[in-house]
């Protein structure tokens, strides 16, 4: 056991010595140039100097939040490198069809000359040698493909499609990013009305306890009223400290999704206001139907592997090239002197491909396989698209509903606790009513901004569903900021009916882009 054990350790430490010495053990300076980098990375932030990330202050309308996300948003910008690189891959296809020109360079050292003596011939030294000791050439080759089944023409037509897909990869990376500023911008609204409604609580059940300890200075309040209005206030404090932590955690998040620095200090100058709308149903889904980005790519990545599947039946084809040789080479091509000479050749070169394993076969059978699943992929992305919109609707159907209820429920929380402070400075009601009728219309304001808030979300989900949040899928110039609001839908918004208006006050930037 123990010389099994030695055995086992030994092996384990020459293989630790192997691994050392073929450099595939962990490279030290490597870990130490990346934990060197994540320094630098952490002092950069400390020192708020990272050009990247833009600090922003004043006034934000969604707009405008808008506007900073399209510029500084690091997944967008990563998006858009996407570009470049399908215009790489239709100037690699455009390159199969062009001639392939080569050159090539050689030298080689003989280590001795063979040669033999030819019987009744004599000659001076004895024997006849051939070469040289010292051998150059240098060459010059150029092919030109000419047939090659349809395989060039089906890959120059493959990146020309890959190259659209990317146009709506981006558009839909636009949208998306839209739809996350708007959505936490939303939110910060929310949290800023909540936060409002929270402090004003405060401020009133501060001005009810006043009431109170003064009518107990005259005796016209128990110990216990002012005790039940001292517990109301710190109640509601409690609450306007939750709500200002929602507050600041909304606003992270929104200045995150914008890609500029957490140190902005920002104002939300937007209202979450009610706008009903009587969208239609098949309208929605044949805006959708030309206008997602998803659809786009969906029924691109069919044309694609359509491209594909030609691509593997030309291997089926013979393939023809023109051919042309030249070399300078020492000893002469032609005569085997010691001397400088030339020699070119030029011709056709077919390959007839006559059997090679069934691997053609196979391929084909992959691509037709993955053919078919584009075509599920397309028609899976439509059913998606229209579940999307049914969702969408019955989503802002349902929130009209709430947010009519809760108004006709704010203007009787209102009144009640007007009639409940008149009634107790007039000492027909109590301080418990006086504190339920206060709590109600506290949870009936927050009610009111979350019904609102759910029917502002609904409609910015019918726009992403109909892929209407960024640019429509005729525009070609993808990196441009489109006036984008968020929360309009004109098809659909009845005649005369006011829509919300969105602040444009203009915010101080500091950072790369400020000057």
């Amino acid at each position: 056991m123990a010389k099994v054990l030695y055995g086992g350790i030994l092996q384990i430490v020459w293989l630790a010595v192997l691994l050392a010495l073929t450099g595939c053990g962990p490279d030290r300076s490597l870990s130490s140039s990346v934990y060197s980098s994540r320094q630098i990375a952490y002092q950069r932030w400390k020192e708020q100097k990272d050009p990247n990330l833009p600090v922003i202050s004043g006034s934000l309308s969604m707009k405008d939040a808008i506007k900073l996300a399209l510029t500084y948003s690091k997944p967008l910008l990563a998006a858009i490198q996407e570009k470049e690189v399908a215009k790489g891959q239709v100037q690699e296809a455009y390159g199969q069809a062009l001639p392939k020109v080569s050159g090539v360079a050689s030298y080689t050292r003989m280590d001795e000359l063979r040669g033999f003596e030819p019987k009744g011939f004599p000659i001076p030294g004895g024997k006849i040698t051939f070469g040289e000791l010292d051998n150059y050439s240098a060459g010059l080759q150029v092919r030109q493909p000419i047939y090659r089944g349809g395989a060039i023409a089906a890959a120059i037509r493959a990146a020309q499609l890959y190259a659209y897909l990317t146009d709506h990869t981006v558009r839909q990376v636009v949208q998306m990013t839209i739809f996350e500023v708007a959505s936490n911008y939303n939110e910060a609204l929310l949290a800023q009305h909540l936060y409002d409604v929270s402090r004003d609580a405060v401020r009133s059940a501060e001005a009810h306890l006043e009431d109170v300890k003064a009518k107990a200075s005259q005796g016209l309040a128990s110990r216990f009223d002012v005790l039940r209005a001292e517990v109301d206030v710190s109640n509601f404090r409690a609450e306007m400290i939750q709500q200002q932590n929602r507050l600041h955690l909304a606003k992270a998040r929104l200045l995150k999704a914008m890609g500029v620095s957490q140190q902005a200090d920002i104002a939300l100058t937007d209202q979450l206001t009610y706008e009903p709308i009587r969208p239609v149903l098949e309208e929605a889904v044949r805006i959708a139907h030309m206008n997602r980005p998803d659809l786009y790519a969906a029924e691109l990545g069919l044309r694609l592997q359509e491209e594909a599947l030609r691509v593997a039946k030309s291997r089926y084809w013979p393939t023809i090239d023109a051919v042309f040789n030249y070399s300078w080479a020492r000893p002469d091509p032609h005569y085997s002197t010691d001397t400088w000479g030339d020699q070119w050749t030029a011709g056709l070169q077919l390959e007839v491909p006559i059997f090679d394993g069934f691997a053609r076969e196979g391929k084909i059978r992959q691509e037709k396989a993955a053919l078919q699943k584009r075509r599920l992929e397309l028609l899976n992305a439509e059913e998606t698209t229209l579940l999307e919109i049914q969702q969408a609707l019955l989503s802002l159907r349902d929130a009209e509903q709430l947010v009519e209820s809760q108004q006709l429920n704010l203007q009787r929380a209102e009144e009640g606790l007007r009639l409940a402070e008149v009634g107790y400075r007039e000492g027909v009601n109590t301080e418990v009513e006086v504190v339920d009728a206060r709590a109600a219309l506290t949870r009936a304001r927050g009610l009111y901004y979350q019904a609102t808030y759910a029917h502002t979300m609904a409609r910015l989900m019918l726009q992403r569903a109909m892929g209407i949040l960024g640019p429509g899928a005729q525009e070609t110039d993808l990196t441009s900021q489109p006036a984008v609001e968020p929360g309009r839908i004109p098809e659909f918004t009845p005649a005369g009916q006011a829509t919300q208006g969105h602040q444009t006050d203009r915010i101080n930037m500091q950072g790369a882009d400020s000057k």
